[in-house]
């Protein structure tokens, strides 16, 4: 029985030691998998910054930006070039965790301002869904600045 016994140990290292070697451990330095708590909490962020934009806060804005984002420009500087819309409304609609990162779906409707000297005085408000990306750095959600670029109106010409 103890040879039985010893063998089921020895076993059990190995499937333990292949499923480490195929990326099906869990060990510290692979990535958490996510929560319903910890989906909501990014929900809850993506929310926060939207509403920001929405307010017209770039202050707020930047406060939710990755650390390395927030180290490379300032939140003057990331309120700056915001010109060309308005955002009017947001709506929170999905949210995709894939280790330490996140895709957030949002639909947002923005308000194209067109220049005094434009041949239309104005343009209909447009519904557009943002994939929004967002990192996860020591449990918290940040919004990555390589997706804080182009707002959806200034992709678009007149």
């Amino acid at each position: 029985m103890r040879a039985l016994w010893g063998g089921g140990l020895v076993l059990l290292e190995v499937v333990g030691w292949a499923a480490s070697v195929h990326g099906q451990s869990s060990s510290a330095s692979s990535a958490p998998m996510a929560s319903e708590a910890d989906v909501l909490a990014l929900r809850e962020r993506a929310a926060a910054f939207w509403a920001a934009r929405v307010a017209g806060d770039p202050k707020a804005q930047w406060e939710l930006l990755e650390p390395r984002g927030k180290g490379r420009i300032t939140a003057q500087e990331y309120g700056a070039d915001r010109g060309g819309g308005q955002y009017l409304a947001y709506q929170v609609e999905d949210a995709t965790v894939s280790g330490f990162f996140a895709t957030v779906k949002v639909r947002v409707l923005v308000q194209q301002l067109l220049p005094p000297s434009a041949s239309r005085p104005s343009v209909p408000p447009q519904a557009t869904v943002v994939n929004d990306g967002w990192i996860r750095i020591g449990g918290v959600w940040y919004r990555r600045l390589d997706d804080g670029g182009r707002a959806p109106f200034q992709a678009r010409e007149p």
